[in-house]
């Protein structure tokens, strides 16, 4: 065999190794890119149905179908959830709790901006660049106009 075609011969089937193994690797990164980000996408959307359920808390913090909402937002937090985000929600849970006999808005504040924050990194493909003076707080809506109107009478 002459020397030339025994080195074309090496050197198609080098080309050809080296193309599968790179198609492979391609797949393989590409599928685990896309597998990440949709792990993320359903953590995202976890998290935005425990804000929400803890914003119907706020509303209306005696409604049963509301705290049974909030309840199921907060046992799921438990599959998507890392340690970080769970000691973070603990800790914020142990404050609202009906135990607590000594809450304190400052405190309250600061558990829920430790806990968005630390929901915020686990989501975020780059973690945000969130300074830890600022707090996250939440909105709770006036009562309605009949309600504060039988507050008032007497």
């Amino acid at each position: 065999m002459d020397g030339t075609v025994f080195t074309a011969l090496v050197s198609g089937a080098v080309a050809l190794v080296t193309v599968s193994v790179t198609q492979q690797l391609t797949y393989f990164f590409s599928r685990k890119r896309d597998h990440e980000a949709d792990w993320r996408k359903m953590k995202l959307e976890q998290y935005k149905e425990y804000v929400a359920a803890l914003s119907g808390t706020v509303h209306h913090p005696f409604d049963s179908a509301v705290q049974r909402r909030y309840s199921d937002a907060v046992n799921s937090m438990g599959l998507v959830a890392p340690p970080r985000v769970l000691i973070a929600l603990y800790g914020l849970l142990d404050e609202t709790s009906f135990i607590n006999r000594d809450p304190t808005p400052q405190k309250y504040d600061s558990l829920l901006s430790s806990l968005m924050r630390a929901m915020r990194d686990d989501c975020h493909p780059k973690p945000p660049n969130d300074s830890s003076e600022f707090t996250f707080r939440t909105l709770s809506c006036p009562p309605d106009k009949d309600e504060g109107r039988k507050e008032l009478m007497p």
